[in-house]
């Protein structure tokens, strides 16, 4: 014979005594359970790992900068964006007014997407501030 211990939540225990064969079945069970939980955590990954791997969860809508260009496209716009190399210029080109995902973009100028995503990240404080200084 051998003993089952069941600790319950309020702290208080439980002794059971069961045949050999069921400790078996109990302990194949523990050790189920045991993988099935390392089976679903080991499924949470990093956001860095996700974004490296493909998925993008930019939300676009937020991006002030992309509202401005749409909406306020006049001199000053334009005037920012003189401002810029021409390659940057390009880059904005192709994700605001063409509307390529960063993906897209990166895949098409052979550069990882990181590397497009932190390029973009700077692009937009660029224009941010020269557009903040064009309106003072």
């Amino acid at each position: 014979m051998q003993v089952i211990i069941y600790k319950f939540v309020d702290g208080t225990t439980n002794e059971v005594e069961v045949t050999e064969e069921f400790y078996k079945i109990h302990l194949e069970l523990l050790q189920q359970e045991k993988r099935n939980h390392w089976r679903e955590t080991r499924r949470h990954t990093s956001l860095y790992y996700l974004i490296e791997n493909g998925i993008d969860f930019e939300d676009k809508s937020a991006d002030t900068l992309a509202i401005i260009i749409r909406r306020d496209n006049t001199e000053r716009v334009h005037k920012a964006l003189l401002t810029l190399s021409e390659k940057r210029r390009e880059l904005v080109r192709k994700f605001y007014y063409e509307e390529m995902t960063m993906r897209q973009i990166a895949s098409q100028t052979g550069v990882s997407h990181t590397a497009i995503s932190q390029r973009m990240k700077t692009i937009r404080k660029r224009l941010q501030k020269e557009l903040r200084d064009c309106s003072i």
